[in-house]
C-alpha cells in the first residue's frame, strides 16, 4: 500500500500576492486602455503598479523563497524537452514550483510586461493623454513606442491565454489545481519532498518599498527636471 501524498507550502505569501495584484491590474489597464477617455488616467496609474510589482518580482526573483527564484525554475531547452516528453508520454512529473516550460512562461511574461509598461511611459494617444516621459524624447520616439506598446498588448493577451488553457490542461488531464496551489500556497507531493525554503515576509516589504520608491523618481521625480 502506497503512503498518502503530503501537502507542502511551495508558493509564499509575497508571490501569491504579486500574482492576483497582477492580474486583476493586468486586466484593468487592457479594459480602461481600449475605453480611453477619463479612463486613462486610470489607465496611467494601474501601468505605474504593474511596473511596480513587476520591479518586486525581479527582485523577488534574485533574493526571493526558492520556489520563486529564477535559478529555480528556468532551465535549458534540454530540461524543456524532457519534461514535455515526460508530459506527452503521460509520465507527468511532480515539480515542486514551476516546472521547466511553466518557468519559460514566466520568463515571457515579465518581459512582455517590462516592455509594456517601459514603453507605456513614452507612449501618447494624440488625444490627451501622455506618458510621463514622452517629454524626454523625440516625436519620433514617441511614435515608435505608441505603436509597439499598441501592438505588445495582443502578445499579452495571446501569452494570458496560453497560461489559461495550460492550467485548464493541468486540471483537466492530470488533476492538478494549480490555481487552489496559488491560492492556499500548497500542493500535495509524494511523500518525504522537503519544503523549499521560503524567505521572511519584512524582505518582500523592503523589496517592493524599493520599487515603489524607484517607480515614483521614474514617473514624477525625473519628468518635471
Amino acid at each position: 500500500m502506497s503512503a498518502s501524498p503530503q501537502r507542502i507550502r511551495v508558493w509564499d505569501l509575497p508571490t501569491r500576492i504579486f500574482h492576483w495584484s497582477l492580474v486583476a491590474l493586468v486586466v484593468f489597464s487592457f479594459v480602461t486602455g481600449n475605453i480611453g477617455g477619463d479612463w486613462m488616467k486610470w489607465h496611467l496609474r494601474s501601468g505605474y503598479t504593474v511596473l511596480t510589482l513587476v520591479s518586486f518580482r525581479i527582485l523577488w526573483g534574485l533574493f526571493g523563497s526558492e520556489t520563486a527564484r529564477f535559478a529555480h525554475f528556468v532551465r535549458g531547452a534540454r530540461a524543456g524537452l524532457a519534461y514535455a516528453r515526460a508530459t506527452l508520454a503521460r509520465n507527468h512529473p511532480t515539480i515542486v514550483g514551476h516546472n521547466p516550460l511553466g518557468g519559460w512562461m514566466v520568463v515571457l511574461m515579465l518581459a512582455a510586461l517590462v516592455l509594456q509598461t517601459a514603453t507605456g511611459l513614452f507612449s501618447d494617444d494624440e488625444i490627451a493623454t501622455q506618458g510621463p516621459l514622452a517629454v524626454k524624447v523625440s516625436n519620433a520616439m514617441v511614435s515608435r513606442m505608441s505603436a509597439l506598446h499598441a501592438i505588445n498588448q495582443w502578445v499579452l493577451v495571446v501569452l494570458a491565454a496560453l497560461h489559461v488553457i495550460a492550467i485548464l490542461v493541468y486540471r483537466l488531464k492530470w488533476d492538478v489545481p494549480l490555481v487552489a496551489a496559488m491560492i492556499d500556497g500548497n500542493m500535495e507531493a509524494p511523500p518525504g519532498t522537503a519544503e523549499p525554503r521560503h524567505r521572511p515576509a519584512w524582505l518582500a516589504v523592503v523589496l517592493l518599498a524599493v520599487c515603489i520608491a524607484a517607480v515614483y523618481a521614474l514617473v514624477v521625480v525625473y519628468p518635471m527636471r
